[in-house]
């Protein structure tokens, strides 16, 4: 039998205070998570990833305490890392990269009788709807060989997507949606136990509101979409797009739509019946010769720095950043500084506080971009350039 390992005396005092009080304000409500109190331990969570709170809420709703594994960046910022790691006990992850110093992490936990939390799409969606993810996950979970719960986030993309400037009025629910045993994960292949994974942590946003009609308040509501949507489908103008409470406009041309408290677009001037669908189209049309060929004007760049083994190094605060053809360009003043061609990056992710943190040529560097500029569309954008060039899917 494994040893139980002990709740932190942090986690202990903040359930019942902070807790309590977070799942309030967010009007959560919380169904099937008495099952994780009654499951044999040790075992994993694995939940879609939709609010940077997403950890917080669940742990908030959960009878026992989950050791969560959150994204390495957290653990560099200044005062976080005795708090993650003592207080809270979370485990480092390195996105969009193989990392066994986390895997042996999580098999540690597990042997000390720990509940382990995971997001297996490794961040969180733009839109509402889930983003893919590896296949990986069912290869650790059989190799992990330990029971696994699984959680749907309903509606709390709502309450503050990614993009949004405020916070909105809603309610929401972290729901138990299946949990997995020793036996059904040692019988099933791995593909098998994959698509399974899918469909269950598959959540649409979208779906759950044409069914459901949840309203989020917010006089501010469309404030912060121009960060999703940098192109408009009038006149494909780049970086045009404009908001001001409800309303989406462009500044090189008419298009006016406004969001309703339902998150649907209204007006005659787009063909996208929400966010997602015009998030989609961005996408896609980032794909074909003519939108590769899409010149974005530049950014404001805020924040600079290279990442190292001790810390991060500050290298700039004052600088532009441009997509440029075939990678990225860092420039100050009329000239260019810094260089990363795409073909350069074997990593490529988007952090808190519009930041994108790359790794070129072994060297990791974050960049951060003002606060209402898009810093999504130069991930897509190298995507699809990538997918141009190996013929392969981005």
């Amino acid at each position: 039998m494994v040893a139980v390992s002990k709740t932190p005396l942090f986690i202990r005092l903040a359930r019942p205070t902070y807790g309590r009080w977070l799942l309030w304000r967010h009007r959560i409500e919380s169904v099937g998570m008495e099952q994780l109190e009654t499951m044999e331990r040790p075992f994993l969570v694995l939940a879609n990833h939709v609010h940077t709170m997403d950890p917080f809420i669940i742990s908030s709703a959960s009878p026992v305490h989950i050791r969560w594994v959150a994204g390495a960046y957290l653990f560099h910022l200044f005062g976080l890392r005795p708090l993650l790691e003592q207080w809270i006990g979370a485990i480092s992850k390195i996105q969009d990269r193989s990392d066994m110093h986390t895997i042996r992490s999580i098999a540690g936990a597990l042997r000390a009788g720990d509940v382990v939390g995971l997001f297996p799409e490794g961040t969180r969606s733009w839109d509402g709807e889930s983003l893919d993810f590896e296949e990986s996950i069912a290869k650790l979970i059989k190799i992990f060989n330990v029971p696994v719960v699984l959680l749907n986030l309903e509606g709390l993309y709502g309450t503050r997507p990614r993009w949004a400037e405020e916070r909105r009025k809603g309610r929401a629910i972290v729901r138990v949606v299946g949990t997995l045993s020793r036996e059904e994960i040692g019988s099933s292949s791995k593909e098998a136990l994959y698509a399974h994974l899918k469909e269950r942590l598959n959540f649409s946003y979208r779906s759950w509101q044409n069914t459901h009609a949840i309203p989020f308040s917010a006089r501010r509501g469309a404030e912060g979409l121009e960060k999703v949507l940098y192109l408009c489908p009038r006149c494909t103008g780049a970086s045009t797009i404009t908001t001001h409470r409800r309303t989406i406009s462009c500044r090189s041309c008419a298009l006016s739509v406004h969001l309703d408290e339902y998150d649907r677009l209204q007006g005659d001037d787009t063909p996208f019946a929400d966010v997602a669908a015009w998030h989609r189209w961005e996408a896609e049309y980032l794909g074909t010769a003519e939108g590769l060929s899409t010149r974005f004007p530049p950014d404001r760049g805020v924040l600079l720095q290279r990442i190292e083994a001790d810390g991060l190094v500050t290298i700039s605060r004052r600088f532009s950043l441009r997509l440029h053809g075939d990678g990225l360009t860092i420039e100050r003043g009329d000239e260019e500084c810094m260089r990363f061609p795409f073909a350069s990056l074997t990593s490529m992710v988007i952090n808190a506080k519009n930041t994108l943190e790359i790794t070129s040529d072994s060297t990791q560097y974050r960049i951060r971009i003002e606060r209402k500029s898009s810093i999504i569309k130069y991930l897509e954008y190298a995507r699809q350039w990538k997918r141009q060039q190996t013929g392969g899917p981005a």
